[in-house]
């Protein structure tokens, strides 16, 4: 009687180990996969050529710059 619980023991670990393996498997392929980013477009900025994305451009007068200090830097060049 001592040998069949043990075995029925045994079995029970086994198939809750199984279980867990199966259940990480499962949620791992659920986890979304990583996108690619997003296509941006980039600008150069007029002060120094740098290049970056439009949505982080400064714009003024159809011109991109990469920061406040250059936008000035062109406002008073062009003085």
């Amino acid at each position: 009687m001592g040998q069949l619980l043990r075995l029925l023991v045994i079995l029970i670990g086994l198939w809750l180990v199984l279980r867990i393996i199966k259940q990480a498997l499962t949620s791992r392929s659920k986890t979304p996969s990583r996108r690619k980013p997003a296509i941006t477009n980039m600008v150069e900025c007029a002060h120094c050529g740098l290049h970056l994305p439009e949505s982080e451009a400064l714009m003024k007068e159809n011109k991109y710059f990469c920061g406040e200090e250059h936008l000035q830097a062109a406002k008073q060049r062009k003085r």
